[in-house]
């Protein structure tokens, strides 16, 4: 069986791989506020204790990989999520007990890249996140709505200016074999201790907060809408570590 970045991509692999095959970059240029991001067909990647005929690379080995220069990374893994804002308040889920990597430490909707980046964040925001009203679904069943040619979430309207909340954002572009794929915006940093590149689609909404409920249908995990300020007392994760850290500075 020969798997392909572009078949994973196009979503024409087959379900039993789902949430156990990635993709990594094999190049990312960084220049100002530009990322570069290069993926070829030979760019999967799997779990240590998961093996598919004709995919070599594991998250354990690329995890440890160090980078000599962060501006001209090579192999470098890549997950994607979001900052979802409701009335400038954060949506904010708990990760589970039993997670190699910060167990209990709350964290925002995110997950390695398994499609393109964009779709990846949202993707991992609808799975993660249900806002609900009086038993009635606000999210994610109008998200859901979200096409790929469009790159477009009803309901929730993305924006990358916000006057309380000047996040830094990156212009963002996704090629495979050379091609250019996927073109947008995004919060980013790179992690040094496990060698990934970690984006987050901002996405912010106005919304009455009077009755809302939040939970992870994913997990199961406590889920709940937070000011940044309340954000000092819990135990986050590295990204909502920075994003708290940058917030507060601005």
């Amino acid at each position: 069986m020969s798997i392909k970045v572009k078949d994973l991509l196009n979503e024409k692999i087959a379900v039993k791989y789902n949430d156990k095959l990635f993709w990594y970059a094999k190049n990312v240029q960084i220049t100002n506020d530009n990322v570069e991001i290069y993926i070829e067909n030979s760019s999967l990647v799997t779990f240590d204790d998961i093996n598919i005929e004709g995919v070599h690379q594991k998250v354990s080995k690329l995890s440890q990989i160090k980078q000599s220069d962060e501006n001209n990374m090579n192999d470098v893994l890549v997950s994607s999520g979001s900052f979802l804002f409701i009335n400038d308040k954060l949506v904010i889920t708990q990760r589970t007990a039993n997670t190699k990597y910060d167990p209990l430490h709350w964290t925002s909707p995110a997950g390695r890249c398994d499609r393109t980046i964009l779709e990846t964040g949202i993707k991992e925001t609808i799975e993660e996140i249900s806002i609900t009203r009086d038993n009635k679904t606000l999210f994610p069943n109008i998200a859901k709505n979200f096409i790929s040619d469009t790159k477009n979430i009803e309901f929730y309207k993305t924006s990358f200016e916000n006057k309380q909340f000047p996040l830094k954002v990156y212009n963002i572009n996704l090629y495979l074999d050379n091609i250019l794929i996927e073109k947008f915006k995004s919060w980013m940093y790179y992690s040094k201790d496990v060698n990934t590149l970690e984006f987050r689609i901002p996405i912010f909404a106005k919304l009455d907060e009077k009755e809302l409920k939040f939970s992870n249908p994913e997990f199961g995990t406590d889920t709940k809408l937070i000011s940044v300020e309340a954000l000092k007392s819990l135990e986050t994760v590295p990204s909502v570590t920075i994003l708290l850290n940058q917030l507060l500075k601005d």
